[in-house]
């Protein structure tokens, strides 16, 4: 039987444990550079309606840190069939949110990517870990160690369904770095599986990256994700989606910095985001009267 001796020997336990295992995580999380995920505010739209679009950016589901309009390279709607419409980013911090028209039916597409940009890990001379957003050759006379070292290109991108949609699924949209749903997303149900094929400069990739994935709400932890990093080889990607709601999908791949660019970083790093959405059904009866 336990004692109240016990109890508090293990209470105190863990609330020693507690905190490290805080620090171990926002430790992990800091590793990583913050990715960048495009959403539309609706993944449903009526003809003639319009909705906005803005990004997530940072290490936290659904919304994390803004982002620096100089951040943002390219951000284009493509509509069906249609020319891709550039939109004119404002040079601000924040979520940028921008309004878009959707008028005509079908299944648009949002793309983004961001601007190229270093980020380097070190330890200066003291031995206190930094982080600075600069390559390897800017901050040398600071530090006494480099732990890491990425340049770094991200490319996102989400799809509407305006109206009924006719036509084939617009799978490829263009972007240097892009994960294609083999098939319709918006076809998807909780308890499918969503294939997707990796492109890389508008073919099939087949070497080697790490995905991972999660949904809205599954955790408010930082890089907590229901599906953690996972390293595979080839272009087909199969992720299972269990449950209904807005989910977030990055693929990385990584390659070592040719030997005219070491003394700037250690490695390229390409991120590709699909943000998509696996509805529920309706949960709560409409009332008779608002």
């Amino acid at each position: 039987m336990n004692t109240p001796t016990n109890d508090r020997s293990r209470l105190s336990r863990l609330l020693i444990l507690l905190p490290a295992t805080a620090l171990i995580c926002f430790m992990a999380s800091s590793a990583f550079s913050h990715t960048l995920y495009i959403q539309p505010t609706r993944f449903l739209a009526d003809t003639g309606k319009s909705f906005p679009l803005f990004f997530c950016y940072g290490h936290y589901i659904p919304v994390a840190d803004g982002i620096r309009g100089s951040k943002l390279n390219r951000v284009q709607v493509i509509p069906p069939g249609g020319n891709a419409r550039t939109i004119q980013i404002r040079n601000e911090t924040g979520l940028h949110s921008y309004m878009v028209e959707y008028d005509k039916p079908g299944i648009w597409g949002l793309i983004a990517e961001t601007t190229p940009g270093y980020y380097t890990v070190f330890k200066d001379k003291n031995g206190k870990q930094r982080h600075a957003i600069k390559s390897m050759d800017k901050i040398k006379d600071r530090a006494s160690e480099v732990t890491t070292s990425y340049y770094a290109k991200q490319y996102a991108k989400a799809y509407v369904k305006c109206g009924e949609a006719e036509g084939s699924f617009p799978g490829f949209l263009g972007l240097p770095l892009e994960l294609v749903p083999v098939k319709d997303p918006f076809t998807l149900k909780p308890g499918d599986t969503l294939k997707m094929d990796v492109y890389m400069d508008g073919k099939p990739y087949t070497g080697e990256g790490t995905w991972d994935a999660t949904f809205m709400g599954y955790s408010t932890l930082a890089e907590d994700n229901f599906y953690p990093h996972t390293t595979v080889k080839g272009t087909r990607i199969s992720i299972p989606l269990p449950h209904p709601g807005r989910w977030f999908i990055r693929y990385a791949v990584k390659t070592d910095a040719p030997e005219q660019d070491k003394d700037k970083y250690m490695q390229m790093k390409l991120s590709a985001s699909l943000t998509l959405q696996i509805d529920n059904q309706l949960r709560t009866p409409c009332p008779d009267s608002h």
